[in-house]
């Protein structure tokens, strides 16, 4: 029967199918943006796909069970150090400056709310984020997920399904922010400069 698992006939949910689809084009857009791009190496590749992996994974857990577990952060953050230490002058400052800023922008909204707006987890998602994308990037990505996760909010209200105050996943558009972020983030901070010249 469609839809049900071959042995034991439950019904298999449809995140299933769109995790699954999405994880292979998120893939195929990764290794396509990686050929293409001038600096093209095997190892920028497979770090990329193996953040690209973790994103997805921390896109679904906090969808599922808003929660970013600390654990992938604090692992998945340790391997961009470690990556940092091979690349050819990597930009430190810039790298400190968004660490800094990731966290403290999250860490200030999570200690005056006493954690009602936002959770531990996207402190330290904002750790990661800095480390990965430096202060520019990581910017970006705070912009993006605000305006989506208002944007989405407010369409849950408008449609009755949500009330003024639930509780929505915010890790979910931190990941699509980042991914933007590593991606477009040149393309869009070009933009700007361009804009207000």
């Amino acid at each position: 029967m469609a839809g049900r698992c071959k042995t034991c006939q439950v019904k298999i949910p449809l995140y299933y199918f769109l995790t699954e689809f999405f994880t292979g084009a998120l893939f195929v857009f990764v290794g396509w943006f990686n050929y293409n791009s001038f600096y093209f190496s095997l190892y920028n590749l497979i770090f990329e796909l193996f953040i690209a992996s973790v994103l997805v994974f921390i896109f679904l857990y906090d969808a599922l069970y808003k929660e970013i577990l600390p654990g992938v952060i604090w692992a998945t953050t340790s391997i961009v150090f470690i990556r940092l230490l091979f690349l050819d002058k990597p930009d430190y400052l810039s790298i400190f400056y968004g660490i800094l800023f990731g966290f403290g922008f999250f860490a200030l909204q999570y200690i005056f709310s006493k954690g009602r707006w936002i959770g531990g987890g996207d402190v330290r998602f904002g750790v990661l984020i800095g480390a990965l994308l430096g202060i520019s990037k990581t910017i970006i990505v705070l912009l993006i997920a605000y305006w989506l996760g208002a944007l989405v909010g407010i369409s849950l209200i408008i449609m009755k399904k949500r009330k003024m105050g639930s509780e929505i996943p915010f890790g979910t558009f931190l990941v699509v922010g980042t991914l933007v972020a590593m991606y477009y983030g040149d393309y869009i901070i070009r933009w700007y400069m361009n804009f207000i010249k």
